[in-house]
């Protein structure tokens, strides 16, 4: 027994150095973070795994509550259907105000849960604000401005800013969430997002496929931290953000941005995956956009940028770091994040919808073929509620 249990360490010991070897050391931070927490993926509260950085608000601007407010309650079906999906939060906003909350115990309106990609609609939204600040000289400037790295790449070279955020761009990526041994599992637990995007070149042409991909979405994270640093040495991302949109749109809450390894070690934000903000300010986001970038009376953001974020690029189900469904009776487009994590705008309805969870069914699809069929049963289910 000692004997096979001697064998067994060496063997463990010899399979630790291997992946440590090959580059695939993050493999024991992704175990001990996920199903040695029970998990089987990353989770929506799993920030104190990571380092972290606080998006600070400003002065808060609570959501007016419509004389509707929680009258009807949920369908049954759908109260289910959330509950057994580990639901958080959700959520119905209409003309500015809102209309109904469901948490789950343990969450409320103050906790604090990851957007997973929903960042990517935040990142993109930061990157338009850079533009209209001066740090970024357009939307569509070369990717080799702030990225020398790529100046050699026949490829890399011609890519766009704005290709990034379209999944456009060509940046070669194999995006896939559950395979231990995967280059986006290494950009959630690997200790230096940066380098990781960068060692990734282009394998076609910028502009001539549509390729969804965080790889592309934590590049443009690195674009904006380098334009913003260009000209603000100490301006960070989270700071940026806390800046241009925490603080203008008077959220409820101070949110989190997790990072890949601490800030003394130059440690940056993951831009493609992890916000962790409450459902009450991730609604504010799509009233945002609802608005056209207007805020308050104020243009934050020009309307053509929100317009275009919103237009159909090479596939008619995304823009630039939103889905959509034009065709659908009651057309939509949607901030999209990992296990179900959804901000529905409906602007036919004027109406802003949060889903939040632990899990979600986005395998099966809807009736465009490429959304997930969950996202129209909660469009279906707040138009009942408003209507």
């Amino acid at each position: 027994m000692k004997k096979s249990l001697t064998i067994l360490a060496g063997v463990l010991l010899l399979l630790a150095a291997a992946l440590q070897l090959s580059g695939h050391g993050y493999i024991w931070r992704a175990l001990g973070s996920t199903y040695l927490q029970g998990h089987r993926t990353a989770n929506i509260d799993d920030a104190h795994n990571f380092d972290q950085r606080i998006i600070s608000k400003g002065q808060s601007s609570p959501w007016p509550k419509d004389s509707r407010y929680n009258q009807k309650t949920l369908d049954p079906d759908v109260w289910k259907y959330l509950k057994d999906q580990g639901s958080a939060a959700f959520l119905v906003a209409q003309h500015g105000a809102l209309v109904h909350e469901t948490y789950f115990a343990p969450y409320n309106a103050q906790s604090l849960t990851n957007s997973f990609s929903m960042a990517k609609t935040i990142t993109t939204l930061q990157v338009g604000m850079a533009v209209q600040q001066g740090y970024i000289s357009d939307f569509d400037a070369p990717l080799t401005q702030f990225i020398p790295e790529y100046s050699n790449d026949p490829l890399g070279k011609k890519a766009l800013v704005s290709q990034l955020a379209a999944m456009t761009s060509g940046h070669a990526w194999d995006e896939n969430y559950y395979l231990p041994l995967n280059v986006t599992t290494d950009l959630y637990y690997g200790k230096n997002a940066e380098a990781l995007v960068l060692s990734h070149g282009f394998d076609h042409e910028p502009g001539s496929r549509f390729e969804y991909s965080s790889g592309s979405t934590q590049l443009l994270g690195v674009f904006l931290k380098r334009a913003l640093q260009a000209k603000s040495p100490d301006l960070t991302v989270s700071e940026h953000l806390s800046r241009s949109i925490w603080q203008p749109l008077g959220m409820e809450n101070d949110a989190l941005y997790t990072m890949d390894r601490p800030a003394a070690q130059g440690g940056m934000e993951r831009t493609y995956c992890c916000v962790f903000a409450s459902a009450r300010d991730f609604a504010r986001l799509g009233q945002l956009l609802l608005q056209d970038g207007q805020w308050q009376g104020k243009a934050l953001w020009p309307k053509a940028f929100i317009e275009r974020m919103r237009k159909p690029g090479l596939q008619p189900y995304y823009g630039h770091a939103l889905w959509m469904d034009w065709e659908y009776k009651h057309p939509f487009y949607v901030m999209q994040g990992h296990e179900g994590q959804y901000v529905i705008v409906v602007p036919s309805f004027n109406m802003v919808v949060v889903r939040t969870g632990k899990h979600g069914d986005q395998d099966t699809t809807g009736p465009n073929g490429e959304l997930p069929l969950e996202i129209y049963r909660y469009v279906d289910q707040a138009v009942a509620l408003v209507q």
